[in-house]
């Protein structure tokens, strides 16, 4: 898929309005909180997903100086919410590991072990 059909904008928005309901209704629950975070982060990279043509841009080929900051600094701050109390969820193990990736100023510096070890607590 490429052009307008890669990325549905409208569809985003929706999904980030009711997460932010959700956890306005269950502010203890923490998978509330990563679900929230894991929307927040990834559409904070949405200006950079895709080239001049609709293409998909690889994250590695990204310009990181699209992402939305203010975006991804929410969704952070809703990563240490839903990893902080006991084991985490799948949506806040999920959300730190797209926040390692938007904290990465560049693919290089990203915390690869880091990512790794979380996707090994998502596979148990």
């Amino acid at each position: 898929s490429s052009g307008p059909r890669l990325q549905r904008l409208d569809l985003a928005e929706e999904a980030i309005r009711l997460a932010r309901i959700l956890h306005r209704l269950l502010p203890a629950e923490r998978e509330s909180a990563g679900l929230l975070a894991l929307l927040l982060l990834v559409h904070a990279r949405r200006a950079a997903r895709t080239g001049p043509e609709g293409e998909p841009v690889l994250l590695e080929d990204q310009d990181r100086g699209l992402w939305d900051r203010a975006m991804i600094e929410e969704g952070r701050a809703l990563v240490v919410r839903a990893l902080t109390g006991g084991p985490a969820g799948p949506y806040g193990v999920q959300s730190a590991i797209a926040a390692l990736h938007d904290e990465a100023a560049d693919v290089e510096s990203t915390d690869w072990p880091q990512i790794v070890a979380l996707y090994d607590v998502l596979l148990t």
